[in-house]
């Protein structure tokens, strides 16, 4: 791996860092999503102590302890899980992806970080890199990306309201 590589892999999740050291045809080939995990409470956010959070989210963790120094304890699980554990009060705040922000309207939301931080990175084959296929690929996910970075394509898709998008400030990065 390179210095570049390695340096990426900080703000990657274990998984792409997983993937590219058991595979020297794997390259980490850049972030991809920016800001995409939301805080989800209810009541004050300042007297939440036990924060639910996705395995293998450490960087995620980071940020959400530099941020809110009110939080005392850390839950790793599943992700499918921390909407269950926060409802059943296991947990008092989780940070969960936006997408799923939709399905607990009852809740308020709060940023992880007001300083943006890369959520997703890009894992791909070596050999695909500067293929015609690949180069279409990439014009295909710039533009995508250049939509999804519209607010009203986001209210669109996946509802909640400006505010919140405003509030998240997810970026779709260009490759």
């Amino acid at each position: 791996m390179s210095s570049d590589e390695i340096d990426m892999g900080f703000y990657c999740n274990h998984k792409a860092m997983h993937m590219v050291k058991i595979s020297d045809r794997l390259v980490i080939y850049g972030p991809v999503i920016m800001n995409s995990e939301v805080m989800v409470y209810k009541g004050n956010i300042e007297e939440k102590q036990v924060l639910g959070i996705g395995q293998e989210r450490k960087h995620i963790l980071e940020l959400i302890q530099d941020s809110y120094s009110n939080i005392k304890e850390s839950k790793e699980m599943i992700p499918a899980a921390l909407p269950y554990t926060l409802e059943n009060d296991q947990i008092d705040i989780a940070a969960i992806d936006v997408t799923k922000a939709v399905l607990l309207p009852r809740y308020n939301f709060a940023a992880i970080s007001k300083d943006d931080y890369i959520s997703y990175c890009l894992v791909v084959r070596k050999d695909l890199i500067g293929t015609e296929i690949f180069d279409d690929f990439l014009d295909n996910y710039n533009k995508a990306a250049e939509e999804l970075n519209k607010k009203e394509t986001l209210i669109s898709a996946f509802g909640m309201t400006r505010e919140f998008w405003d509030m998240v400030n997810i970026k779709f990065l260009q490759l």
